[in-house]
């Protein structure tokens, strides 16, 4: 029924825009975000409205994606503007502004996963995402892009020292499966990155081929979208690998085509001792930790920025009554850490922590207890407050990890290279945000 309301709310805006066609403004005003800070931008003279169909691609990015799919189907013209490449960039970035959660459900009994679950912060479970020929693509080794894709790394099912790498459009069902790597003695390590700028990606994987007898050295190749094959870039890296306390929680964050990911301890396994990455032009960096951490600490996103979110022992803080328990949130901005939040927090017999996603001001932990029982905390960062979601019956016999998400048209295909559309785009697509800003400001001034 939404589509109907959708393509009414669609009309209506257009007869506003017949209206305010022939107006022109004397001066524009132009929000451009730039991180949290905001430059407002004025200009004498503001280019002709243009076409109508620059108000319709401007209301079509703003739809959810299956309701601009079943849009399509309304109109050649509409399915024409939607086909354009530059579309599904447009529509990203309006989804980005509302970020949700996607949570899979992953069964207790290691049984197929066969649906997704998105989820306002709220906990209201807003739709059912089904995986009905996704079954080989979905495992516990999962990480969400803020560009709607998944990336899902499987085991090899015969048995060999190998892994089937997947990445996969919840939304729109658009997958790959790339090609395998070289041989390996251990199973393979994989983190993948996307250039923030295109649906261009690279994914990372660690593996060895050291023979029986010497010490196991793990090297680094790299497949590009676009290639053929995978590629060599290091001798002898310290890979990226799960917590031995927290294995769900993903073991790497990949933030503007950078893949990070802890070094443990080899005497506490476990407990990081510094952070490496690697990025799009395969180079790496090592980085120091913001405090000494244990194994109550994780990496993820926080305002576009890499940040560590630490506990303070949880699990084991009631022995030491001399100290309220808390959490720390630290941020890397320009090569510096800063403590960006800290709270105490009342946590006691935790057993493992499944996930720990941010998105816009707050985190969402999902905290598996001894007994088994699961908890899911919302933190707010800025006010620092604690808010406990009731999705004990949605997932009840699930071990579930969330992510965050943002619902996106980008398809991706082996080879498929989007670089630079935005700086090519056509005069209705370069100029509809400009128009429907315009059209706002004017009705705000009336």
């Amino acid at each position: 029924m939404h589509i109907w309301f959708s393509i009414t709310y669609l009309l209506h805006n257009l007869v506003y825009y017949r209206r305010t066609k022939t107006r022109r403004l004397n001066t524009a005003v132009v929000m451009s975000e730039i991180g949290n800070k905001f430059a407002r931008l004025r200009s004498d003279y503001v280019p002709p409205i243009g076409h109508i169909e620059e108000v319709i691609i401007n209301i079509l990015s703003r739809l959810p994606v299956k309701t601009v799919v079943a849009c399509k189907c309304v109109a050649k013209h509409w399915l024409k503007l939607i086909s354009e490449p530059q579309f599904p960039h447009l529509q990203l970035n309006w989804s980005k502004k509302k970020p949700k959660y996607i949570i899979c459900p992953y069964p207790e009994d290691y049984d197929t996963i066969n649906h997704l679950c998105l989820l306002e912060g709220n906990g209201k479970i807003i739709e059912d995402v089904p995986l009905f020929g996704f079954d080989e693509v979905c495992s516990p080794e999962m990480t969400c892009f803020l560009n709607g894709l998944i990336s899902s790394v499987n085991e090899d099912s015969d048995g060999l020292n190998d892994v089937d790498i997947n990445i996969f459009n919840p939304i729109t069902r658009d997958s790959i499966v790339l090609p395998r790597g070289s041989p390996s003695v251990v199973i393979p390590s994989v983190g993948v990155g996307f250039d923030p700028k295109s649906n261009d990606f690279k994914a990372f994987r660690f593996f060895s081929d050291s023979s029986k007898g010497e010490d196991v050295k793990y090297k680094c190749e790299v497949y590009t979208s676009g290639s053929t094959a995978w590629r060599r870039i290091s001798e002898d890296v310290q890979r990226p690998q799960s917590s031995p306390i927290n294995p769900l929680c993903p073991y790497y964050a990949s933030i503007a085509g950078t893949v990070y990911w802890f070094v443990w301890s080899q005497d506490q396994p476990g407990t990081p001792v510094r952070i490496l990455s690697v990025d799009m032009n395969d180079s790496f960096t090592k980085i120091c930790l913001p405090t000494p951490l244990n194994v109550w600490s994780f990496l993820t996103e926080i305002e576009g920025c890499l940040s560590v979110v630490h506990f303070n022992n949880p699990g084991t803080y009631a022995l030491n009554q001399n100290q309220d328990p808390y959490l720390e949130v630290y941020k890397l901005e320009n090569s510096r850490w800063h403590l960006r939040s800290k709270s105490t927090i009342d946590l006691i017999n935790v057993h493992s922590i499944n996930s720990v996603a941010a998105r816009d001001t707050e985190i969402f932990f999902i905290i598996k207890h001894d007994d088994e029982s699961i908890c899911y905390l919302i933190f707010d960062f800025v006010e620092e407050s604690f808010t406990t979601l009731d999705l004990d019956e949605q997932f009840e016999g699930d071990c579930p990890v969330a992510f965050p998400f943002v619902e996106s048209l980008l398809k991706c295909k082996l080879g498929e290279t989007v670089s630079g559309l935005q700086l090519r785009c056509s005069s209705s697509f370069k100029f509809a945000t400009l128009a429907w800003n315009n059209l706002l400001v004017e009705g705000e001034m009336e």
